[in-house]
């Protein structure tokens, strides 16, 4: 069975979809079967995987058609994915209110799990119906939060949101919180990596040792390139931690 991992915090500019699309490649360096599932209506994921979302099958149709993912996944030159779609912003209300609300992702991905090592899940900044579904499917949440303070603010709303999810899903555990964008030996940094750590704590999680030193390289590979950060500047501090970050998970799963 594979491995599902969310990157998830319910704050916007969190860095979740630069760190999803990191984890994933990197563990596809790593010679591991990955599919990527892009849950956010902003389609961000899906553009960097160059996928296709007019005229095909989109999460959208697994949540509120109940369509099979493997009818939904594409196979591109950045790996296998299912895509977004721009839909999935009226998802709260397109989306079928009854007791299968927050389970369509669950039930549609169980007949492709066997083909891949790892799942890994870019999410939307909401705690929404795409969101919930993702929390009732996932074995593991990573929460990146950067050191302005802001994704860190409301925080525990959605640790909330993940202790209810455990009601239909046992398995699923939050792997440990992620800081990106570090500036590391400053004050600030430090102040914030203190409060992460109680944070942390107070949750029963771990603060990753590996933080995520920001580069111009990584904005330019994912939002310019459209290619991998290891392909476009694999010497670069931000490839590096990725890479760190990943086997640090990686040890905890085993």
């Amino acid at each position: 069975m594979s491995v599902k991992i969310a990157i998830a915090n319910q704050k916007g500019g969190a860095g979740k979809t630069t760190t999803a699309i990191c984890f994933a490649q990197e563990l596809i360096r790593k010679k591991k079967r990955v599919l990527f599932i892009d849950t956010d209506a902003q389609c961000n994921s899906s553009t960097f995987y160059k996928a296709q979302i007019e005229n095909t099958a989109t999460l959208i149709d697994i949540l509120c058609a109940d369509e099979p993912a493997k009818n939904c996944i594409q196979h591109t030159e950045k790996g296998d994915i299912i895509p977004s779609d721009p839909q999935l912003s009226e998802a709260e209300t397109s989306v079928k209110m009854d007791e299968r609300r927050f389970s369509h992702l669950k039930r549609s991905c169980k007949g492709i799990e066997n083909e891949y090592d790892y799942i890994v899940l870019d999410t939307p900044p909401a705690i929404g119906v795409s969101l919930k579904n993702v929390l009732n499917y996932a074995d593991y949440v990573i929460i990146p939060v950067d050191e302005s303070g802001w994704s860190v603010s409301g925080l525990m709303d959605f640790i909330n949101a993940i202790d209810l999810a455990r009601d239909n899903n046992e398995n699923l555990k939050i792997a440990g919180i992620v800081t990106i964008k570090a500036k590391e030996r400053t004050n600030k940094s430090k102040r914030m990596s203190q409060h992460v750590d109680k944070l942390a704590e107070s949750i029963g999680t771990k603060h990753f040792k590996t933080k995520i030193r920001e580069s111009v390289a990584c904005s330019e590979a994912l939002t310019e390139y459209f290619v991998p950060l290891h392909e476009y500047a694999p010497t670069s501090t931000t490839c590096e931690d990725y890479a760190a970050l990943v086997k640090e998970f990686l040890k905890e799963v085993k």
